[in-house]
């Protein structure tokens, strides 16, 4: 009898510990598992970055990609760039080439994708200057655009379907227009151009090369350039250098794509901007 009582309390007893070991490992399970999500709260763990592609004209290198980074950092946002000439980017995106946004060096090659369809509504988010470039080592004498046709000078600047070039030959054919340079010294500067890029990095990579005396580019790819002379021109300063920027109509992430252009126009990605020297509103 007394036996059994024994065996019945052991019994007991085994079964109370149990139960007091389940719920203090059930206890201390939920205690780790809510420090655990407070942890990672405190650790700023976040979801996977939304993914966009931008294509971007090649005078925007530089600032575009100091936009990426922030953006990644600020909202989330990891960007892909094609940077190339507008008018390249233009052809890729009429091909069918996957894009979110395209940002182009003029009003022209973005009419061009409004006109078909393309993109959404553009804005234009930054303006530019045309310069000459000049190489420092060269020792030709170089002051204005007329010098550009002076006896031995050789030249590079943007094929005509590239923005560079095309406001480049529209500053040309004003001047002429309007006395600044006679039909000798017109002739002249296009005998001395020795080649026409299709995207305005070359132009200042020749230039910087030794390969010409003096290119013609953007203020913004030239600025902070050691080896460049940067010279301006009143028939330059007459050109509008608008950059618009707008979302690809086919794009699946339109709306990171407009999270990247509200960036661009406002705040921080403005103050990138004027850093690398665009003028912005």
């Amino acid at each position: 009898m007394k036996e059994s009582l024994f065996k019945g309390w052991k019994l007991t007893l085994l079964v109370l510990s149990i139960l007091i070991v389940t719920v203090f490992t059930a206890a201390c399970g939920n205690s780790t598992s809510e420090n655990n999500a407070a942890n990672n709260t405190a650790s700023g763990s976040k979801e996977p970055p939304k993914q966009i592609t931008v294509f971007a004209a090649a005078s925007l290198t530089e600032s575009y990609t100091e936009i990426g980074k922030q953006i990644e950092k600020d909202k989330n946002i990891k960007v892909t760039f094609n940077f190339a000439g507008s008018q390249q980017l233009v052809a890729s995106i009429n091909q069918g080439v996957n894009a979110d946004v395209f940002a182009s060096a003029d009003t022209k090659n973005m009419k061009t994708l409004t006109d078909a369809k393309k993109v959404d509504k553009d804005v234009i988010f930054a303006k530019n200057q045309l310069v000459i470039a000049k190489n420092k080592s060269s020792n030709a004498s170089i002051n204005s655009l007329a010098d550009l046709g002076k006896d031995g000078v050789k030249l590079v600047v943007g094929d005509k379907s590239l923005p560079a070039g095309n406001y480049f030959y529209k500053a040309l054919d004003a001047a002429k227009a309007d006395n600044a340079i006679d039909q000798a010294t017109y002739d002249k500067i296009i005998k001395n151009i020795k080649s026409q890029e299709l995207n305005v990095k070359d132009v200042v990579s020749k230039v910087k090369l030794g390969d010409a005396d003096a290119g013609v580019v953007y203020k913004t790819d030239a600025n902070n350039q050691k080896e460049l002379q940067v010279i301006t021109d009143k028939e330059f300063s007459k050109l509008q250098v608008d950059y618009p920027i707008a979302v690809v109509s086919d794009s699946k992430n339109k709306t990171a794509a407009q999270e990247f252009i509200d960036y661009v126009t406002t705040g921080k990605g403005k103050d990138i901007l004027k850093q690398y020297g665009f003028s912005v509103k």
